[in-house]
């Protein structure tokens, strides 16, 4: 019965390993996809902090249920070209978007985005910026970047994304780091463009998860527009 559900998948969809240009910079990404080529709608994960979580059980879950999706790495990360920046994060998604639009086939008009924990910022970034995406998915989101910059947290967090940094994100330091937080405080802060949003959204946290708390989660979700879920 394993085996047989095992080469049921392999049949239904099929995954490729590809490359897109984002500025001057290659970007680095996995797209699953139904096995038929007709149109269909799309999205592209924004993956967390530092991106240990792929999330390709997720993108094989939506192309098995039709949606074709990109998992793909912000410049710096997991070997994609450039330096790494939480101030240029929605330069990737963005292109991410663009790319998927290229696609043959993908329906260019259904397009969306899905983000993982700091995959957020890009996300509400992108969202309030292009009212042509269709939808948005926050998964356990970074909500208040000001919190993350405030006094008495930011050198600690600035030393702890360092080191879960090292080895993976090219050009993240805690110098580069230090600077990155107090500017997306300013910039990028996904509570606050929330209401910006006209794209449905949906907000997704676990009642217990300990790291991003769901009070928190709750009043992004109270500050975006309907309709939201």
């Amino acid at each position: 019965m394993g085996r047989w559900m095992e080469v049921k998948v392999t049949l239904m969809t099929r995954y490729e390993n590809v490359e897109f240009s984002s500025g001057d910079n290659t970007l680095l990404g996995r797209i699953y996809r139904p096995e038929d080529r007709a149109r269909k709608p799309a999205v592209a994960i924004c993956h967390g902090f530092p991106g240990d979580t792929k999330n390709m059980d997720l993108a094989e879950e939506l192309a098995l249920n039709g949606i074709v999706t990109l998992v793909f790495y912000y410049q710096g990360a997991w070997g994609s070209g450039g330096k790494y920046s939480l101030t240029k994060l929605e330069v990737g998604a963005k292109d991410a978007v663009t790319y998927l639009r290229s696609l043959p086939y993908v329906d260019p008009k259904r397009v969306g985005l899905i983000s993982h924990s700091m995959g957020a910022l890009p996300l509400s970034k992108t969202l309030s910026r292009d009212p042509t995406i269709k939808t948005g998915v926050l998964m356990s989101p970074a909500t208040d970047t000001r919190t993350m910059a405030a006094k008495d947290k930011l050198e600690g967090n600035a030393k702890k994304y360092a080191a879960m940094a090292e080895g993976k994100l090219k050009g993240a330091t805690f110098e580069s780091l230090l600077k990155d937080l107090e500017r997306v405080a300013m910039t990028t802060n996904p509570i606050e463009l929330a209401p910006k949003i006209i794209a449905p959204i949906m907000v997704v946290v676990g009642s217990k998860d300990t790291v991003t708390a769901p009070e928190a989660c709750k009043r992004l979700f109270e500050a975006a527009n309907e309709p939201k879920k």
